[in-house]
């Protein structure tokens, strides 16, 4: 085994993070349909647009400059716990510092900062309480923010921005650059990381299941497989917004082993067929379509154009390949899209890519591109044998 194929194989456990943190009686509902969040984002987005034209652009670019203080704040704040405290009602910054043992000065300092951005209520008189931002750092949210912010804001990924001028100039990930291996890879070795990483992911996965269950027209197929699928927080919501499918959860054993409660838990334990392992050696034969959801853009293209090859040897004639992902084009501008391509690039040397990008993809790997569905946030591309 090369030493390049040896260092994938021993991340693939990490390539579609699982929900094995999150008990299954403690998986919350799905949130809001694709289309309302679709509107939401774009009236949000064209209103701080038109607002913007009323400030001077030296103070819109100072405000971003200084953002930094407010990614630490927020992940400092995620990490203590300050949001599960703030449960119990209105307190002052001492009275949460003498129970978190924390300095009231600098707690106080910090949560005024995040109230200035309305994350957090600072009262009259002087007491700080939950609004509809904050509660999302709550530690049982669905959306998983708060592991967010502490990932976002960890000495491993907050380094690897500390050297962004390497990847201009080089182009190569500065987090490999500077911990000697991938984000992945570290997650095996720093495993308290990797499952704040997966608490992360979870949450995305739980905002982006629905939009995809709705995008494309699984009546279309019968038999779906997940690879890398994780518990099946996917897996499960496809199975349950279309009743005649049935599945396979493809990944790790330890992952797969511990699906079972998730998947007994929504009721679709009896339609999925769970098996262990590595989409670099094979995919499971006999489906209809087989979905990788945020695989691709962890990766170079080189190595892209190998996992598609493993995917399409398990196809057969007819079956399809579901890539889901967020599309970006050349000149993108959404602000969702564009900071996802950023990190890609900064901790693993992936990317989001466009339509045409995903049609080179899957020339090379012996695939046609086929339908693409675009669900603004995420997008559903098609690629048939």
């Amino acid at each position: 085994m090369t030493t390049a194929t040896g260092r994938l194989r021993r991340a693939m456990t990490m390539l579609r993070p699982s929900e094995r943190g999150l008990p299954a009686e403690r998986l919350p509902p799905f949130p809001a349909p694709a289309w309302a969040l679709k509107l939401g984002v774009r009236v949000r987005d064209f209103l701080h647009r038109a607002v913007d034209t009323l400030v001077p652009a030296e103070v819109l670019v100072y405000e971003q400059v200084t953002s930094l203080a407010v990614t630490h704040a927020l992940g400092a704040v995620a990490r203590l716990r300050v949001a599960d405290v703030l449960e119990a009602g209105p307190a002052t910054a001492a009275e949460l510092a003498s129970r978190l043992s924390l300095d009231a000065d600098a707690l106080h300092r910090t949560l005024r900062l995040l109230a200035s951005k309305d994350i957090f209520a600072l009262t009259a008189d002087g007491r700080f309480a939950h609004n509809r931002r904050s509660r999302v750092l709550c530690s049982e949210h669905r959306s998983r923010v708060r592991d967010a912010a502490d990932y976002f804001s960890r000495d491993a990924t907050a380094s690897a921005y500390v050297q962004f001028d390497g990847w201009l100039k080089t182009g190569r990930s500065p987090f490999e650059q500077l911990h000697g291996m991938n984000v992945f890879e570290r997650f095996v070795h720093h495993p308290d990381e990797g499952a704040v990483f997966d608490q992360l992911m979870m949450g995305i996965t739980l905002l982006h299941a629905r939009v995809v269950a709705g995008l494309y027209p699984f009546n279309e197929v019968r038999r779906i497989c997940d690879v890398g699928g994780g518990r099946g927080t996917l897996l499960s919501e496809l199975l349950l917004r279309h009743p005649h499918l049935t599945g396979v959860l493809y990944d790790a054993q330890s992952v797969v082993d511990s699906a079972a409660s998730l998947l007994e838990h929504r009721g679709v334990l009896n339609r999925v067929e769970r098996v262990a392992g590595s989409f670099f050696d094979r995919v499971p034969e006999g489906c209809d379509a087989y979905v990788l959801k945020n695989v691709l853009h962890d990766w170079a293209d080189e190595t892209c154009v190998k996992l598609l090859e493993k995917v399409r040897s398990g196809l057969r004639p007819g079956a399809r390949v579901l890539v889901v992902e967020t599309l970006v084009g050349h000149t993108s501008t959404d602000p969702y899209g564009t900071r996802a391509d950023v990190h890609m690039g900064v901790v693993c040397e992936g990317r989001e890519r466009s339509r045409d990008d995903y049609a080179r993809l899957f020339d090379r790997a012996g695939l046609r591109l086929g339908r693409v569905f675009d669900g603004s946030v995420i997008s559903v591309i098609e690629a048939v044998g």
